[in-house]
């Protein structure tokens, strides 16, 4: 009862200081005024939060109770993390201001994972941190995190995923039945409105919420990263195969949703497909470089379970990439059925601006009408001091025309992507979050291959698309 007690004045103090810092931002118009009927949620992915920036303050984090930690940070003298590092506090802050400043009361907030800095623990070895200290120190950085986005939204239900750096094994390595789990399953159940959901998050980090707003409807979160070509079980070796069982469970909870006459959304961190970035930058032939994000043995149950339940499924939220982006699931006759929406990340470790999604969707339907990206204009002049410029970047139905966010539309601006080179040129810029690099991850050389992974989920079909063989 103590520790709900401390995290529930924890929440509050740290809204009351993102509400009275507010005020400093520039203010910023929102991109809708939802009609009768319709509503405003949030999707926000990839801060990777580092404690680390400041130096001078590491030993005093380590030392100190996660309830200690905003006043440490405040004190701090930081301007914003730059491009090539994850997001520092001042970074995470405003990002989170603006957000909370443009939406006060959306209906929900969807975060798509990874909310631990890059590199962790080589991190905290660098600070002097103690090996004895690390594991507490994990579990205090990610309860941060977690808890400064759900105060910036205090009456509102916001729903998280992992993400392949959320653990203390180490990257890519989430160790079911081990203590990370627990304690995130903990601290979220005591944040939502569902606890009994996160009764067995611990096993693997996978639930099942009904809808925030949406009738008759779930959100189904999975832990993708125990699907990733780059998955390692090191730290419980002893579980099995947490994929497949993961696998087993989602059968279930949409077998389950289906006969209850229900729908369901989806959030994970990894999407299905082909990583554009690494199967573009490659060395070797054109063919060797594709590169699969997840598994095979895992990826194609997981489309064809997709497919067998195309009714009842609306759409996917997928982080991970940090790019502004979509992945469009179809049949093998082509048909699209699932559309994923990939949101750009808070940090800028990938050259990338800091940016997050606001939606606009039918609350009686679920269907997306309309979505907003929101991007920090000047980074390296808020690295200096200068008040941050965060703005609209681009609307989708006043960019590209369309007046619903489907898999239909979604295809069609995949084949406009392609074949169009004004259009091309829109993906090409915002794609990045228009970010100011010299060397953007995408350009009028590569644009194919990041096309490509837009429709072709397959490694064969993605070749024969971007290589041309």
């Amino acid at each position: 009862m103590r520790v709900l007690i401390v995290l529930r004045a924890l929440a509050v103090a740290a809204g009351l200081i993102l509400a009275a810092c507010a005020s400093q931002q520039r203010d910023v118009t929102p991109p809708f005024a939802p009609a009768a009927g319709q509503g405003l949620f949030l999707i926000i992915t990839d801060i990777h939060f580092d404690p680390f920036a400041d130096p001078a303050l590491v030993p005093r984090l380590i030392d100190a109770d996660v309830e200690a930690w905003q006043g440490i940070l405040e004190s701090g003298g930081q301007g914003f993390a730059q491009y090539g590092s994850d997001a520092n506090y001042p970074l995470m802050r405003s990002a989170l201001q603006t957000a909370s400043g443009m939406v006060p009361r959306p209906d929900f907030v969807l975060y798509a994972g990874d909310y631990l800095v890059h590199q962790f623990e080589a991190k905290f070895e660098a600070n002097g941190g103690h090996p004895e200290a690390f594991g507490d120190f994990v579990v205090k950085t990610m309860t941060f995190a977690s808890e400064q986005l759900q105060a910036a939204f205090p009456d509102t239900p916001v729903y998280g995923t992992l993400g392949n750096d959320d653990a203390i094994c180490g990257n890519y390595m989430i160790a079911p039945g081990r203590r990370f789990l627990a304690v995130v399953g903990d601290l979220w159940a005591r944040q939502s409105a569902h606890p009994e959901a996160f009764a067995d998050f611990g096993v693997g980090g996978f639930y099942v919420v009904p809808h925030p707003s949406v009738p008759d409807r779930d959100l189904i979160v999975l832990n993708t990263v125990l699907w990733s070509a780059n998955y390692q079980n090191r730290c419980n070796p002893g579980a099995g195969d947490p994929g497949a069982a993961q696998l087993a469970w989602l059968e279930w909870t949409l077998y389950r949703t289906k006969l209850r006459g229900r729908t369901a959304s989806l959030l994970f961190h990894i999407p299905p497909g082909i990583d554009g970035f690494t199967s573009s930058h490659g060395s070797g032939a054109c063919r060797a470089n594709v590169t699969p994000f997840l598994r095979q043995e895992y990826e194609k149950p997981f489309l064809a379970l997709l497919e067998r339940y195309r009714d009842i499924l609306q759409e996917g939220y997928v982080g991970h990439t940090h790019m502004d982006d979509f992945r469009i699931v179809s049949t093998a006759a082509g048909e699209p059925i699932l559309l994923n929406h990939i949101t750009p990340a808070i940090s800028p470790i990938y050259q990338n601006n800091p940016g997050f999604g606001i939606v606009l969707y039918d609350r009686a339907s679920g269907d997306l009408l309309d979505y907003a990206t929101v991007y920090l204009g000047n980074l390296a002049a808020a690295g200096r001091g200068e008040p941050a410029r965060w703005a609209v970047e681009y609307t989708f139905r006043d960019t590209y025309g369309y007046t619903s966010y489907d898999p239909a539309t979604a295809l069609d601006l995949a084949r406009a992507i392609r074949s169009d080179p004004t259009v091309r040129d829109d993906y090409i810029a915002f794609y990045p979050v228009t970010t100011a690099s010299t060397k953007p991850p995408i350009d009028a050389q590569n644009w194919l291959a990041y096309s490509c992974a837009q429709t072709e989920l397959d490694s064969e079909a993605f070749a024969a698309c971007y290589c041309g063989e």
